[in-house]
């Protein structure tokens, strides 16, 4: 039999109504459970919240936001706030919703599974202030950083016609001048 923190709890609940001492019962409960047993001063805490009165083998409630804030109500909201403005930041949304900003990315990238296209923007820019010129003629020089060395960068590029200027990792002749 395996035991739990519940178990655990109910067996310093008994004891303490035995008014057995905590070193007593976290020694036997070490016995019993070897190194699956709470340490020292948990059983301390425990014998204390039961000598004063706490009943309840159940954790007390902790501040801050609760998992279960995370519904269909609220991505809903979410969704439609991106879908009314795609350029609105996940801070304004968490500011909107009453979500920390965590919550709110967690909704976006794992819940709804959105992600920003950045390319697609670029993309819309270039054909903005160079109408007579397409995108298949646009070439890119970027630096080799690891974002944009990406396999799916590279993908998102070659699909919207963008070609990509080869860059060495190190040439004395690129790096910026010195004042």
């Amino acid at each position: 039999m395996e035991f739990t923190k519940e178990n655990m709890r109910f067996y310093i609940f008994m004891r303490c109504k035995l008014s057995e001492s905590a070193k007593l019962i976290h020694g036997t409960l070490q016995t019993v459970c070897g190194d699956c047993a709470c340490s020292y001063q948990t059983v301390c805490r425990w014998v204390k919240d039961f000598n004063e009165g706490k009943e309840s083998l159940s954790d007390c409630p902790r501040p801050g936001q609760s998992k279960s804030c995370v519904n269909e109500p609220i991505m809903a909201s979410i969704k439609k706030d991106i879908d009314e403005d795609p350029h609105i930041s996940v801070r304004e949304l968490s500011d909107t919703n009453g979500l920390s900003y965590g919550t709110v990315h967690t909704i976006i990238t794992e819940h709804l599974l959105m992600k920003k296209n950045v390319l697609s923007q670029v993309k819309s820019a270039i054909n903005e202030q160079r109408p007579k010129v397409s995108t298949s003629r646009t070439l890119l020089l970027h630096d080799n950083a690891g974002s944009y060395k990406a396999r799916a960068t590279a993908q998102s590029l070659r699909k919207l016609g963008i070609q990509v200027l080869p860059h060495p990792a190190y040439s004395p002749n690129l790096a910026p001048c010195d004042f």
